[in-house]
């Protein structure tokens, strides 16, 4: 008995039906730290790990020469029900490991399943939670005067293109709504700088003083960890003009960000990572073959971002230990003061916009590709 019982066991852990146990992030280029979207992806997983009862490994590829050769070895070693791949830059290699490994669930955050029975793909509209920042930024712009909007991005790749769409849209839609509801003129331009990186604070922090100089005095982050210097830039700008709440304002992306910089970030363009990688776990404990999941305003995908947000995401910095600059009920306070400063009428087009999105009367401008995000450039300056 004691022989059969082995020889069972061998078999099982060879078909990884024992081994078979854990969640894998393997993150692309950053890892966890960046208050953005790979911390998302992360409490995504957290979440579905203690929902689910499984065990969670995460891990950040060292190279872009790796990527092909660290999937392998997760795939090989049996222990993970799915393997998520976390960011763009994998696009070439986890299609590729998934075919080389059937058996393996994969899942994709920010790419497409290539049709591939065991690869979930996880895509977003970043266009909407784009276009209400540009919509917010703009109104807050005209009020105080500003020429010009700005945006500090990370990387030329379709994610950050479809932010940058709609947010350049939502900027012009927001000039168009000024003019038809207070009959006055108005004009505004919209800067966007390419950092070329995800990790990168001291260069978004460059870039922003930059676009601060320019007259953006409204700047939204759409660069992972990169755009905390893009953060840094606005609250020091408003500080030296005596202020303890902006001009100039920052808007987070992904994550519910103003607790970062209270009374500096007005808002954040909400990218529900976490919501993906949650339904990744889902799929890959069922049996649904491979499809691609495409997340928004819809589906709780995308936004800007709520109270509940914000509260949400103080009570988790106060978890993570991050270094508040007051209490928590200070720093609610505060970021809500920042939201009062504003006129009114910023909060009445946003939410007109958001219930005309929903509606399907928008219908924002597609950027996946070089060719699409230059139309759009070239249609909304």
């Amino acid at each position: 008995m004691r022989v059969f019982l082995s020889f069972l066991l061998v078999g099982l852990l060879s078909l990884g039906v024992l081994a078979a146990d854990k969640i894998c992030l393997y993150f692309d280029q950053t890892g966890p730290g960046d208050l953005s979207f790979n911390d998302m992806a992360l409490l995504g997983a957290q979440k579905a790990a203690a929902d689910f009862g499984l065990e969670l490994f995460y891990t950040t590829a060292s190279s872009p020469m790796g990527f092909l050769s660290d999937l392998s070895g997760l795939a090989e070693s049996g222990e993970y029900v799915v393997i998520v791949g976390v960011g763009f830059l994998l696009f070439d290699a986890l299609p590729e490991a998934a075919r080389l490994y059937p058996d393996q669930k994969f899942a994709f955050v920010d790419g497409p399943n290539f049709d591939l029975p065991n690869m979930l793909g996880l895509l977003f509209r970043e266009q909407e939670g784009g276009a209400l920042a540009g919509v917010v930024a703009a109104l807050v712009a005209i009020a105080n005067g500003d020429p010009a909007v700005g945006a500090v991005a990370g990387m030329e790749i379709p994610p950050v293109w479809r932010y940058e769409a709609g947010y350049r849209f939502g900027a012009h839609w927001a000039v168009d709504w000024y003019k038809a509801h207070t009959g006055k003129d108005a004009d505004i331009k919209v800067m966007v700088t390419y950092v070329g990186r995800f990790d990168d604070p001291a260069g978004g922090k460059v870039a922003a003083e930059a676009l601060i100089r320019a007259g953006a005095r409204n700047i939204l982050g759409i660069a992972g960890g990169t755009h905390l210097g893009a953060f840094d830039a606005a609250e020091e700008a408003g500080r030296a003009a005596g202020r303890e709440i902006g001009p100039p304002f920052a808007y987070g992306a992904d994550a519910a960000q103003e607790y970062i910089k209270p009374g500096f970030i007005l808002g954040s363009a909400r990218k529900r990572v976490d919501v993906a990688v949650y339904e990744a776990v889902k799929w890959a404990l069922g049996d649904e073959p491979g499809k691609n999941l495409v997340l928004g305003i819809k589906e709780n995908g995308t936004g800007f971002s709520t109270y509940e947000d914000i509260v949400t995401f103080i009570d988790l910095a106060v978890k993570a230990g991050y270094p508040l600059a007051g209490s928590p009920d200070e720093i609610l306070e505060k970021i809500l003061a920042a939201r009062q400063s504003v006129p009114y009428y910023v909060w009445q087009a946003l939410g007109e916009f958001i219930g005309q999105l929903k509606a399907g009367v928008i219908q924002l401008p597609e950027a996946s590709t070089a060719d699409q995000i230059a139309e759009v450039r070239e249609m909304y300056p």
